[in-house]
């Protein structure tokens, strides 16, 4: 059963990520739910992974995270951006409003909540690349979040593979010619 919590463009944005064969348009928010849920648990897997399948269902059944007051969210992008300025600044704590470190990993490990927020994914992110502290800082991203960046990845990674270079023998022993204008 979807939550109630959830929103119909939050389903919406399910359907058409996945490319689910269902349609939205002029259908009450109830019936929308209805028929996605009764669709999904017919499935199997979704595009072959399992693991997609039982994390949009958890995502569906439980309350929606992504629903931050405006107030708090508009807080942590604002950390969020405090933190990445500090990152593109060396790290150093004097380009910051903070006096100590220990108050800066306060705020990472609070904004970990938040990483369905891109600009907050982002910020811990640098933070953990940026190799200045020796903690591992863990963003914790809802289910949607989850499967929108492991496929953001695999279409990169498989755009990165179809790259090929042919060699002469492949060009029938014809040398290339590459002109520059």
């Amino acid at each position: 059963m979807i939550h109630s919590s959830h929103t119909r463009r939050d389903i919406i944005d399910i359907i058409e990520t996945f490319k689910l064969p269902i349609k939205y348009n002029d259908v009450d928010k109830n019936v929308l739910f209805q028929i996605t849920d009764e669709y999904i648990n017919k499935l199997k897997d979704l595009d072959g992974n399992i693991d997609d399948l039982i994390h949009i269902k958890n995502y569906l059944s439980s309350i929606n995270q992504n629903k931050i007051k405006i107030n708090d969210r508009d807080k942590y992008i604002e950390i969020a951006k405090n933190l990445i300025f500090y990152v593109k600044n060396g790290c150093l704590l004097s380009y910051t409003n903070y006096l100590c470190e220990d108050e800066l990993k306060r705020d990472v490990r609070e904004l970990c909540k938040y990483c369905s927020l891109p600009t907050v994914l982002r910020a811990v992110n640098m933070i953990n690349n940026s190799n200045k502290f020796k903690e591992y800082f863990e963003p914790i991203l809802n289910g949607k979040t989850k499967v929108l960046l492991r496929k953001r990845q695999e279409k990169r990674l498989k755009k990165l593979n179809n790259l090929r270079v042919k060699t002469k023998e492949e060009n029938g022993g014809q040398p290339f010619w590459v002109y520059f204008d």
